[in-house]
C-alpha cells in the first residue's frame, strides 16, 4: 500500500504489524478497557514534573486521532491545499482535560474510533492511495490511518511503562 509521510511519523507507522482495518477494530475495545481500568487516583497522575497527566495524555490521543482522520477525510474529498500542522502541547494546554471524567472519556474515545472505523471502511482502495500535503510534508491517506493506529500503540506503551 502507498505509505507516504514525513520521517517524524515513521516510528508510529512501524508499530502497525497487522491488517490496518483489524488493528483499527481491535483498538476500539482495547482503548475502552485500558481507560476504564485506570484507577481513579491515577487519572491526574504525572510520572514526572512537567509531563502530561494520564487524563491529558488520553485527551492528546483523541485530539491527534481527530486531526489525522480530518486530514484523511480532507484528502479523500479532494483537498489540494496543504493541511495545517498542530502543536500538541498547545492543544493539551487548551483541552481542559482536568474536567474530563474517565468514564466519559472512555465512552467518547469508543464512539470516536467507531466513527473513524466506519469512515475507513467507506474508503475504496483508489481513495486510500491518494496523497496530499500536511504540515508542509507529503502524506498519503493510508499513512494517516497507520499513524492513527501507531500513535495509540505508542502512547499505550508509554502509559504501561511510565505511568503504571
Amino acid at each position: 500500500m502507498n505509505l507516504v509521510h514525513a520521517p517524524f511519523y515513521q516510528g508510529y507507522v512501524e508499530l502497525v504489524k497487522g491488517d490496518i482495518e483489524m488493528e483499527l477494530t481491535h483498538q476500539i475495545s482495547e482503548i475502552s478497557v485500558l481507560i476504564n481500568n485506570i484507577p481513579d487516583e491515577k487519572w491526574k497522575h504525572r510520572y514526572e514534573k512537567g509531563k502530561w497527566s494520564v487524563a491529558q495524555l488520553m485527551q492528546h490521543c483523541m485530539d491527534t486521532e481527530r486531526i489525522m482522520v480530518f486530514r484523511a477525510l480532507s484528502l479523500a474529498r479532494g483537498e489540494t491545499a496543504s493541511l495545517p500542522g498542530f502543536s500538541e502541547n498547545d492543544y493539551a494546554d487548551a483541552s481542559e482535560y482536568s474536567r474530563q471524567n474517565k468514564t466519559k472519556m472512555a465512552e467518547e474515545f469508543y464512539h470516536l474510533r467507531k466513527s473513524h472505523l466506519s469512515l475507513f471502511q467507506s474508503m475504496p482502495e483508489k481513495i486510500l492511495k491518494k496523497e496530499g500535503e500536511a504540515d508542509g510534508n507529503p502524506i498519503s491517506i493510508m499513512s494517516l490511518w497507520y499513524i492513527t493506529v501507531g500513535h495509540w500503540k505508542h502512547h499505550q506503551k508509554v502509559l504501561e511503562e511510565r505511568y503504571f
